[in-house]
């Protein structure tokens, strides 16, 4: 595989939705272990598009440990756009999962993704596309104790039986 100068910067911030997602779209195809998502509804990173479905399905192929979860405020998006989802969720299930947010976090707006608890990318605000790609072990450390606390605290999302996706 070439290097791509990207891959050696530590951090990097991105101004817009299509350099947001080109990164999102590089770390959920590179991910070996895990992929970990909080967003507002999802819609921002694609959740739809046949890219994640097939690198979430490679990921969960590559591994018997391999899992995803994805925990959203609105999990309308995803019910109602994503129907490849409920196929990886029927096969997977339970190391793919789709949770809701509490509603005493909905309040919280600065979405994340981490991948193999080795890089973050995170979202300085739904309402804005900036967003921020960062190796660094104590971000990354930070994020996945956010995210653990959301995880615990989640309401069930959707089911691998759910006949809407």
């Amino acid at each position: 595989m070439d290097i791509d100068p990207q891959d050696l910067e530590r951090y990097r911030q991105m101004a817009t939705r299509t350099e947001a997602r080109e990164a999102f779209d590089r770390i959920a195809a590179r991910a070996q272990r895990s992929l970990a998502i909080f967003d507002d509804c999802g819609e921002f990173w694609g959740l739809e598009r046949k890219a994640f479905a097939d690198a979430a399905a490679s990921l969960l192929a590559r591994h018997r440990d391999a899992s995803i979860t994805i925990v959203v405020h609105d999990l309308a998006h995803i019910e109602r756009h994503c129907p490849r989802l409920s196929t990886l969720l029927r096969a997977h299930s339970p190391r793919f999962r789709v949770l809701q947010s509490d509603p005493s976090v909905r309040a919280y707006s600065r979405g994340l993704v981490i991948a193999d608890d080795t890089v973050v990318l995170r979202r300085a605000h739904f309402d804005q596309p900036r967003s921020f790609l960062d190796f660094d072990d104590a971000a990354v450390a930070a994020s996945i104790k956010l995210f653990a606390e959301l995880v615990d605290n989640a309401l069930p999302g959707v089911s691998a039986q759910a006949t809407g996706l």
